[in-house]
């Protein structure tokens, strides 16, 4: 009797301790971050293209959710003010017109808007939001750069250009996005306007050339030609041009001048061009440096075109 007892104890500890480990796996597996699958409902287990969520682990954003807003929506707005192709500088994106854009956030596509894209190397650009108005997305997660959730992007026309600008909460300025149709604020463009935009002379042999910030265009010797970046591994930009048949790797370093009376004082800047053969050398690696010195110029004047640094300090000013 007494052994019947000892096993019926020993079987009820036995099913408590199974029962409450199963309750602390439920309770873990509740508090996992949510799976979502592009084509379906969240899910936990595994998909064949599964997504982990990052707006708000374990929750799906659905219309009760605008309830509890912090802001106030516009229920008739319009994403057609970001139906554009941007652009930070590196990467580059454009609004998800598709009818799935909702799967992330539960039914409907609106008021809940996705753009995505890539950077020269690859895909993967995302960033998710809230339309609150026809000009402002609420972000509710980004893989953009300079872009966190939380943040404000307004769209905004600044002298003829269509930008996004990019907010804090507070509404403070924080970046600017920019119409990637332009020549203004792709890698290309502020590669020329930080390098190579002015007009340079060479001392030794009186050469000069002149870059412009936009159009691939410059004045070699009073010739008006175009030129092209040259692209390395991974398609990254490199510091090549090719003007007609000749390449050129550029270094430049920054003098410090003034202008006084229409005169410009102090050390230019400087701008070493090294001529390379794109059959020789091993220049579409991303750390090559040219090993001889070829002709070096100095800054005669210069730019006064519109740079994207420019721009963005403008548009800084007024949102102050």
């Amino acid at each position: 009797m007494l052994r019947k007892f000892l096993f019926l104890i020993t079987t009820i500890a036995f099913q408590a301790c199974t029962n409450q480990e199963h309750q602390e796996e439920s309770t873990q597996n509740v508090n996992k971050p949510l799976q979502i699958n592009w084509d379906s409902t969240g899910v936990d287990g595994k998909a064949d293209k599964v997504v982990i969520k990052t707006f708000k682990p374990g929750h799906f954003y659905t219309e009760e959710d605008l309830e509890t807003l912090s802001f106030s929506r516009d229920v008739s707005t319009s994403d057609e003010r970001f139906n554009l192709d941007w652009t930070n500088g590196v990467q580059w994106f454009s609004l998800d017109q598709s009818k799935d854009v909702g799967c992330a956030f539960g039914e409907g596509t609106r008021p809940y808007i996705h753009l995505s894209g890539g950077d020269r190397h690859e895909g993967g650009v995302s960033l998710f939001g809230i339309l609150q108005n026809d000009s402002t997305i609420h972000v509710l997660g980004s893989y953009v750069n300079d872009v966190s959730e939380g943040d404000l992007l307004r769209a905004h026309n600044f002298n003829g250009v269509d930008c996004l600008v990019v907010l804090n909460a507070d509404t403070t300025f924080k970046s600017v996005i920019v119409d990637a149709n332009l020549d203004l604020g792709n890698d290309e463009d502020i590669s020329v306007q930080k390098n190579l935009a002015g007009r340079w002379g060479d001392p030794h042999f009186g050469n000069e050339i002149e870059f412009f910030n936009s159009g691939r265009r410059v004045i070699w010797n009073g010739e008006e030609k175009q030129f092209h970046f040259e692209s390395g591994e991974y398609e990254q930009l490199l510091d090549v041009f090719t003007v007609e048949e000749d390449s050129y790797y550029f270094k430049r370093s920054d003098g410090v001048q003034t202008q006084r009376f229409g005169v410009y004082e102090g050390q230019p800047s400087r701008l070493a061009l090294y001529k390379i053969d794109k059959e020789k050398y091993d220049w579409q690696n991303l750390d090559y440096v040219p090993e001889y010195f070829d002709t070096e110029y100095l800054l005669q004047e210069p730019s006064k075109e519109l740079s994207f640094e420019m721009f963005k300090n403008e548009l800084k000013a007024i949102f102050k």
